[in-house]
């Protein structure tokens, strides 16, 4: 456990801190899921923050030919994901399907160029435990808090991350799909508050991936 909780404080992109997220402290079931991953060795996943965590889980099979383990912690940022695959992935692992949505944390305290550059650090590692992992990247979704700075940087965001399709990574504009589906101002039908989609919503985004994977 001791090992499990060492705060990495290497940069991943810039100046982005890589560590475990500390207010709240992340729930007993998610560390020992983190303890015990490379040994569950699941064969698709989604990763990122309460917007992976809180995909519907029926939604979520439709993404993938097998059952998906969901690996969202809500409050994290691109650093503290990317600490948890570093802790929790290991060498051969066989994933063979992952999904990755995370970011939108970042926005108050992280240019578009560090946000982007760690979610390539992401993509890369779990690649690197699992060479067989198509991962697909969904681009940062849009907030309904009438922010222009964020609302700025995510497109500049989205826009780093769609240069980053390759052999292997799949990046899926999901933006679009329910920025068009919503009114300029006011309440959207799509979202339960101004940054997480709700059921209707999440109905959208897997509709506009598909399945999650690189064929």
């Amino acid at each position: 456990m001791a090992t499990l909780l060492t705060f990495l404080a290497v940069p991943a992109h810039s100046d982005t801190t890589i560590g475990p997220r500390t207010q709240p402290p992340y729930p007993d079931w998610l560390t020992k899921r983190m303890e015990t991953l490379r040994h569950q060795n699941p064969k698709a996943m989604l990763l990122g923050d309460s917007l992976v965590a809180g995909w519907p889980a029926d939604l979520a099979r439709r993404l993938f030919d097998a059952e998906p383990m969901n690996f969202g912690a809500g409050g994290d940022t691109t650093g503290n994901l990317l600490w948890r695959v570093r802790q929790s992935f290991g060498p051969g692992m066989k994933l063979r399907s992952a999904l990755v949505l995370v970011g939108t944390n970042d926005l108050p305290n992280r240019t578009a160029a560090e946000i982007a550059g760690t979610i390539e650090a992401i993509t890369t590692d779990v690649k690197r435990f699992a060479p067989g992992t198509c991962v697909t990247l969904l681009t940062l979704l849009p907030r309904r808090d009438g922010n222009a700075a964020f609302a700025e940087r995510i497109m500049d965001v989205n826009r780093r991350l769609t240069t980053l399709a390759g052999p292997g990574l799949r990046v899926v504009d999901v933006h679009t799909a329910l920025r068009d589906a919503c009114p300029p101002e006011g309440a959207c039908p799509l979202y339960k508050d101004p940054v997480h989609p709700n059921r209707a919503g999440y109905e959208r985004l897997t509709a506009a991936i598909g399945k999650a994977g690189c064929g």
